[in-house]
């Protein structure tokens, strides 16, 4: 394996990220390591906790050789898109595998489930669901549920017209009993974490843009959403929560850092202690504003708005917070983080146009923010198909088309980031052009 891929967000970096890295380093001693990372702001919606750049910087020094930015118009999407967009960029950098944590890494079973969800009435059903409001990840399981459930239904087209009869009933059971496994199977892996179901969403995407790269899932064990530490592999989820609740308690009252690699942890610690990192409050006060003075034709024009949720949005705009705007529009179609992506892309004022017009193209250019020496090699041996941007002000200068498209959204990604930081004396806008890749020996 020359170039094993990796589509992450290290929101923050830690030990289970470190592992995943470990781990390949073992099995695979001569391969480039090279990260796909959302930048500054994360799939769900939020800015991420701490920069682009660190985050960036402790992935090279946990065992990556080399980081891309993902850009945020695929980096903020619903996992479809954005499981898509990272593999679109890891095969136009030239990675030959592609790996992911997952709880489940039978990669057979994986691909089966991918197979799954593509048929064709699978994908009818699940249009269906999400036309009734089901979310996305409850509308999916439904119609592979629903799949397998009429799958052996139509003994005639499916076993053929001349059987005998006894051998149709014979062969109808093993049949049904063999649906009842698979579909136990696949309800099984569905029903996993949320890292398994983007796994199977990159299975996905590989098939859908017709790319060949081989598969290395490498176990997961920790719970990806528990809101508390104590597994020795934590959750991100956890450790957000730690690092904030340090922000106003004792920090030895949480010792969030020790979840981090030790070469990572007195980093990270130093940019706590500096108040270097983003303030949803600050942030969720700059959605709510947006939503005071934006017009519902706007609102209209957003991607993911449909089904007349403009209305309710600017009626929940009357409520004191983004909280408790968003809690009055969760429902079962629209979840809190289905709500926070579009609220970022009212904030980038992110159209349905530019988004499918982006996600038609796919990554057009691979920012490099992060490398080691391993990571230099790859660089001369010049394998990717599209330009690696280590200069981004000119880059950005002479973009144009969708190119130009994305580097704008990048750029307002930073814009708004900064601006969110707790921290006054770190809230100019220019870090995005002023700071170079970094190289780490």
């Amino acid at each position: 394996m020359n170039t094993i891929g990796i589509i992450a967000e290290y929101n923050p970096f830690h030990k289970g990220h470190a592992h995943q890295l470990q781990e390949l380093r073992r099995k695979y001693p001569d391969s480039t390591l090279l990260v796909v990372m959302s930048g500054d702001f994360v799939q769900r919606g939020t800015p991420a906790i701490f920069s682009k750049f660190h985050r960036a910087q402790w992935a090279v020094m946990g065992g990556a050789d080399i980081v891309f930015e993902l850009p945020s118009m695929f980096s903020v999407s619903s996992a479809e898109y954005f499981a898509a967009g990272g593999v679109r960029l890891l095969h136009a950098l030239g990675c030959d595998a592609i790996s992911f944590g997952a709880s489940h890494t039978q990669v057979e079973e994986l691909v089966s489930v991918a197979k799954t969800l593509d048929h064709p009435s699978t994908q009818e059903s699940l249009r269906s669901f999400l036309e009734q409001g089901y979310s996305y990840g409850t509308a999916l399981r439904k119609a592979a549920q629903l799949f397998h459930s009429v799958s052996f239904s139509s003994t005639e087209d499916f076993l053929g017209k001349n059987i005998s009869d006894t051998m149709l009933a014979s062969t109808e059971q093993e049949a049904s009993k063999n649906n009842v496994l698979e579909n136990s199977n696949h309800m099984r892996i569905l029903d996993t974490d949320p890292n398994t179901i983007l796994g199977i969403e990159y299975i996905r995407a590989l098939h859908r843009y017709h790319i060949e790269l081989n598969i290395i899932p490498v176990e997961r064990t920790s719970s990806h959403h528990n809101p508390t530490l104590g597994d020795s592999l934590p959750s991100g989820t956890a450790l957000r929560n730690a690092i904030y609740a340090s922000t106003v308690l004792e920090e030895s009252a949480s010792k969030w850092y020790q979840y981090l690699p030790p070469i990572v942890s007195p980093l990270a610690r130093d940019i706590v202690q500096a108040n270097y990192y983003a303030n949803l409050n600050r942030y969720y006060d700059m959605i709510h504003l947006t939503s005071r003075v934006i017009t519902k034709k706007k609102l209209q024009t957003l991607h993911d708005i449909s089904d007349g949720l403009e209305d309710a949005w600017l009626t929940a705009s009357a409520l004191s917070s983004w909280e408790q705007a968003r809690e009055s529009l969760k429902s079962r179609r629209y979840t809190y983080a289905r709500l926070n992506r579009i609220a970022a892309y009212s904030l980038f004022s992110r159209t349905k146009e530019i988004f499918q017009e982006c996600h038609q193209q796919g990554p057009t250019y691979g920012r490099l923010l992060a490398f080691n020496d391993r990571g230099r090699q790859y660089l001369k041996e010049k394998r990717s198909s599209i330009p690696i941007v280590q200069k981004w002000a000119p880059f950005c200068q002479q973009a144009i088309g969708i190119t130009k498209m994305l580097c704008e959204q990048d750029q307002l990604a930073s814009r708004l980031w900064r601006l969110t930081v707790d921290n006054p004396r770190y809230r100019d806008s220019h870090y995005d052009y002023t700071t170079s890749p970094l190289y780490i020996n």
